[in-house]
């Protein structure tokens, strides 16, 4: 494979950055160039929630400026991607609009699950001791300027993970006006932050003994370099490390680190946010030292991209499989019916297998697919009879990393469609474009069978074989008990497959002596 140059643009809040990576003969990455600039978008658009015109000719300006660095480069391939400041301004599609006539940009706004995604990426495949620190209890802490995202990992799994509107920024934004109104302004810092972290910790897993806590974001390089180190290198801190960074926030104001520690304006005020965030986490893990490594969203774009490329260099692990396991966790904590659910997942696999040349879908339809499976019951710990409809808003409000609100829209769509006679006459149905409701229908028909398979909830099926002939789509299966409920509810739900797939599926079964 031949070298390649590729730039990726992240247009943060407060900073805009541009790195320019090589990708060598084996598909690894390498940045050749970085460049960095202040910028007041996040400073301005949280408050008024528009990006008015002079931060637009501000962010052109930037985007210019960047344009003529990769054209320098000659850069083959540009992903210009922005983040909260434009995903929370209610004007970001003209303003979007603006920017690719004025710079022939096309900015990419990110979920914030998207974003958490790649940031992850980025951790996982840059610290060599990840593998080795997640085989214990590794809280995550990636800090935002407009909020804050706690994972947890142990024994190796992804276990959990949490937004909270936490961001450095954001508080800073909502509390700024506070400080010429009182003389212990960190106080109520605290109390601000401490209110929602205790929220956090009702819904958190429990039963988990931290080892280790990473902490990343676009404010931590200024720790380091006020602890005296590089600022461009991953490091550890240990916890009178930091406290003694914390302290010298408290007492030092911001124009005073701008002045004496060149740390820019629109930076230092929102250091002593962030320090307090850390401070309660690392108080309540216990936790003498933490990591701190040299990670950006830039790297995680790139690392995702090469493994998706011919003869890229690949992740070191399966990114979809946090995102199954995440999901088992949300069924879990819903109380789903675990055997039933795994039945009904592995029955769908098997379907969206065997029908893979008449279905048209692709393999992240198959992950939608799972997913959808797995949180299909999750409704029912709200609402024993209308739990589709309860499902649909539970999963709409859960946050899946790596998944973005449209992906995550299918899935609650799909979840709540399934047990209805007939789809098509739903509301929420009959709004979505045309390409979503023939995924959408596709998904659905595959699911509602897969359930009819267990309609009792017994597992009565102990093995199952799925063949596609010309004329149908045959299930053979080999059961312990009758199955007339089942075969009834099968004969009920297996029309919209017909009609969406294009073959009409027939079961049979064989009777285990």
């Amino acid at each position: 494979m031949a070298k390649k140059l590729v730039g990726v643009i992240d247009i943060g809040s407060v900073t805009a950055r541009l790195k320019i990576f090589e990708i060598n003969s084996k598909g690894k990455p390498k940045v050749v160039e970085a460049v960095r600039k202040i910028i007041s978008v996040g400073t301005k658009s949280y408050g008024t929630g528009v990006i008015d015109p002079e931060q637009l000719d501000e962010i052109c300006d930037c985007l210019n400026h960047f344009r003529n660095k990769l054209n320098e480069y000659q850069v083959e391939k540009t992903f210009c991607i922005a983040t909260s400041a434009f995903r929370d301004a209610g004007n970001r599609d003209v303003v979007i609009e603006q920017i690719r006539i004025r710079t022939g940009f096309l900015i990419e706004v990110l979920d914030n699950s998207m974003e958490r995604f790649y940031q992850n990426i980025a951790v996982r495949e840059i610290m060599p001791e990840f593998p080795e620190l997640i085989n214990e209890g590794t809280m995550i802490l990636d800090i935002g300027a407009s909020s804050l995202q706690v994972t947890v990992y142990d024994k190796s799994d992804f276990i959990f993970s949490q937004n909270m509107v936490l961001g450095s920024l954001r508080i800073y934004e909502m509390l700024s006006d506070l400080q010429n109104r009182t003389t212990h302004y960190e106080d109520v810092l605290q109390e601000f932050i401490a209110q929602d972290l205790e929220d956090y910790h009702l819904v958190e897993p429990k039963g988990i003994t931290y080892r280790s806590i990473i902490a990343f974001g676009g404010e931590l390089g200024y720790f380091k370099l006020l602890s005296g180190s590089d600022p461009n290198r991953s490091c550890t801190m240990t916890k009178a490390e930091f406290l003694k960074v914390y302290e010298y926030l408290i007492k030092t104001r911001p124009s005073d680190l701008t002045l004496n520690d060149k740390i820019p304006s629109y930076i230092a005020p929102i250091l002593l946010p962030v320090a307090l965030i850390i401070k309660n986490m690392l108080e309540y893990v216990g936790l003498e030292t933490i990591y701190l490594p040299h990670v950006s969203l830039s790297d995680g774009i790139i690392l995702y991209y090469c493994d998706k490329m011919s003869g890229g260099r690949k992740l070191s692990s399966r990114m979809e499989d946090d995102l199954i396991r995440s999901a088992r966790n949300v069924a879990k904590r819903y109380k789903s019916n675990k055997k039933h659910i795994d039945f009904v997942e592995k029955a769908c696999c098997e379907l969206f297998d065997a029908s893979a040349k008449l279905n048209g879908m692709t393999s992240r339809d198959r992950l939608l697919l799972r997913l959808s499976a797995i949180l299909h019951e999750c409704g029912k710990f709200v609402h024993a009879t209308g739990h589709n409809d309860a499902a649909y808003s539970l999963i709409r409000y859960t946050e899946l990393i790596g998944l973005d609100s449209d992906e995550l829209e299918t899935i609650a769509l799909v979840v709540r469609l399934y047990p209805k006679q007939n789809p098509y006459e739903n509301y929420y149905y009959q709004s979505l474009p045309a390409a979503k409701k023939v995924i959408v229908s596709k998904l659905t028909a595959i699911l509602r069978i897969a359930d009819a398979m267990d309609s009792s909830h017994k597992q009565k099926v102990k093995d199952m074989t799925v063949t596609l002939y010309p004329d149908r789509l045959h299930i053979s299966c080999d059961v312990v008990a009758d199955m007339s409920f089942e075969e009834w509810s099968f004969e009920h739900r297996s029309g919209l497959f017909e009609e969406v797939i294009g073959i009409k599926p027939q079961i049979r079964f064989r009777r285990q002596l």
